[in-house]
């Protein structure tokens, strides 16, 4: 097993996925199998679900519905056949304190990746799309937050999951031979004065197992009683989805919430946004083939809100947009420049995009240093960082998603797919 450490796990993400929405879009008896089985007999212009237009798509539960064959494939508890993708991706991203909180860290960490045993594969050639098992705890259940659940949410607070156990918060089992392990004094002495702060879930003094949950507002009643031992630096607009399902009882969510992966995250080699689709593959063992579809994180400079609208409307679904409106910033270019420089710098970006208007600013930018750092760990001492011209681009509203495509970093790395990919142009 690897070792897991502040170097190898100083992000984490989890990927999530809300009311089974990843099952009924894309496994064996869902919309994308039909699509893939029934090309000709239906006339679609492709095989693969992505590439159909919205036309087709609009008929899509009615052909399964009255089609023989598929008809009684449709479960049961689906009111509508899928065709849409998660309109927020679904993947969160944390850095970790590991000076703060070193057992909180090494927890959550292990727990992300499977025991350490994802750091194994990543650290190998040997490349497979089948789930990498995990040890087993002493409850009897594998140590990793994969197929886990989200057991709580409660709107303008929290999002608590890592109930791996018993999934109903009564649970949880920590790395350390399955033993609650003690609070980190200066992880208490940290607030919860934000949204996004990531803190260790407990039922008292030093009682932390797996449990962890992540602010949506500031929380000041969790001070001095939960251990702070990260945050959430992109995804979220994901955690922000899932107040649409809290109840008012506030305790279980009024519809399944499950982490269907999760890893360490890797600047400039794991993407950073996006959400899993099964592609049907009659190859497979499983008769599919997980694609994660990337959504670059995008951030956005434009003269005024307008503009800033129109580039929003432009990337759709395809991206997460960081939008910043120069004529409402107060400071000047400094400001302006800061605005987009310090997310690029904590890897919340992965590219820039300026309005011609705005154009000018991109001379006074250059890669962040904390790049450059990434860039050697990951390359073992030689940086090998992304051009300059791939990081910060000038683009018109109309032309972004074609620029992001094919002149972005992230658009023409080998292996990524972008769900940009798939659209009509």
């Amino acid at each position: 097993m690897s070792i897991v450490n502040s170097q190898s796990c100083q992000y984490c993400y989890i990927d999530i996925d809300i009311n089974n929405h990843r099952s009924n879009l894309a496994l064996v008896s869902s919309t994308a199998a039909f699509v893939d089985a029934t090309d000709s007999r239906y006339g679609f212009c492709s095989k693969d679900l992505r590439k159909l237009g919205g036309s087709e798509l609009s008929r899509m539960h009615e052909l399964m519905s009255n089609d023989h064959e598929w008809s009684c494939k449709i479960p049961t508890d689906v009111q509508a056949v899928i065709t849409e993708f998660p309109p927020n991706g679904s993947r969160i991203i944390f850095k970790l304190y590991w000076d703060i909180a070193p057992l909180a860290c090494e927890n959550f960490a292990t727990l992300c990746t499977n025991g350490g045993n994802s750091l194994d594969l990543l650290s190998s050639s040997k490349k497979t799309t089948r789930p990498v098992s995990a040890p087993m705890g002493e409850s009897g259940k594998e140590l990793t937050y994969r197929n886990s659940t989200i057991h709580r949410v409660v709107k303008g607070f929290i999002v608590q999951g890592g109930d791996f156990v018993f999934g109903n918060g009564s649970g949880g089992e920590s790395i350390y031979n399955g033993k609650k392990f003690k609070d980190e004094r200066a992880g208490l002495g940290l607030k919860h004065d934000k949204a996004g702060v990531l803190s260790m879930g407990n039922s008292g003094k030093n009682s932390n197992t797996s449990q962890f949950f992540v602010t949506l507002d500031k929380a000041p009643q969790c001070d001095g009683k939960h251990v702070v031992f990260g945050e959430v630096v992109s995804g979220m607009e994901v955690i922000t989805a899932l107040e649409d399902f809290a109840t008012s009882s506030g305790g279980e969510p009024s519809v399944p919430i499950k982490i269907v992966d999760c890893g360490a995250y890797t600047p400039l080699s794991t993407p950073g946004a996006g959400f899993w689709y099964d592609r049907p593959d009659s190859e497979s063992y499983t008769g599919i083939t997980p694609e994660f579809m990337i959504r670059p994180r995008v951030g956005i400079l434009a003269p005024n809100k307008q503009v800033a609208e129109r580039f929003r409307k432009a990337l759709g679904e395809h991206a997460s947009t960081l939008l910043v409106a120069t004529d409402e910033i107060e400071g000047g270019d400094d400001e302006i420049i800061r605005s987009v420089l310090e997310p690029l710098e904590k890897f919340a970006l992965d590219v820039v995009v300026a309005a011609p208007a705005c154009a000018k600013l991109l001379s006074s930018m250059d890669i962040p240093a904390s790049w450059d750092e990434a860039s050697m760990i990951l390359s073992g001492g030689t940086p090998n960082l992304p051009k300059k011209e791939n990081v910060f681009i000038e683009a018109k509203p109309v032309e972004v998603l074609s620029a992001i495509l094919n002149r972005s970093w992230v658009g023409t790395r080998p292996g990524w797919l972008l769900s940009a990919s798939f659209v009509h142009w």
